[in-house]
């Protein structure tokens, strides 16, 4: 893991998405039957992770975005994507839940939690076994909408959890 910040739990899975670029710590709670991430990323922009209902964008995807204002301030939306577009803010609930951020040494990190299955049609069911995630990061806070990622993305598939 190459984030310089203490993550803000401890956590029972763990992945280096980028090297020396993006970490990623979950954990699944089974009695809430929800999972919380933490996401840390080198850059003082916006920061997303997502649940993709096919590999890539192609279909439907499940977004949370979030960012941390030059007040420190913690910001989170919970959005959708369909196909490689600009994810559109969730119209119906509110399920991604930013819990807390920071920013240091020119890495974000935010702790988020989410149902594993919240029955909103804009989300993707987090499933037992592999899951399709979605990561990209922008290198600004959004003005007052999310910039494009370029290449600052990727898609990778894992294991989240055990029914």
């Amino acid at each position: 893991m190459s984030s310089p910040i203490r993550p803000f739990a401890t956590y029972r899975n763990r992945t280096e998405l980028i090297e020396n670029v993006a970490d990623l710590w979950w954990t699944v709670n089974d009695g809430s039957k929800e999972i919380i991430f933490e996401l840390h990323v080198r850059t003082t922009g916006w920061i997303a992770l997502g649940i993709a209902a096919a590999d890539g964008v192609t279909e439907s995807a499940d977004m949370a975005i979030g960012w941390i204002d030059a007040n420190g301030q913690l910001h989170f939306e919970d959005r959708y994507a369909v196909g490689f577009t600009l994810p559109v803010k969730d119209s119906t609930t509110q399920d991604w839940l930013g819990l807390q951020g920071r920013e240091e040494n020119s890495w974000t990190a935010i702790q988020f939690k989410r149902a594993l299955n919240t029955t909103d049609s804009m989300d993707v069911p987090i499933e037992p076994g592999m899951n399709i995630l979605l990561f990209a990061y922008g290198l600004i806070d959004p003005n007052p909408d999310i910039t494009y990622h370029e290449n600052r993305r990727i898609t990778r598939e894992l294991p989240l959890w055990k029914s």
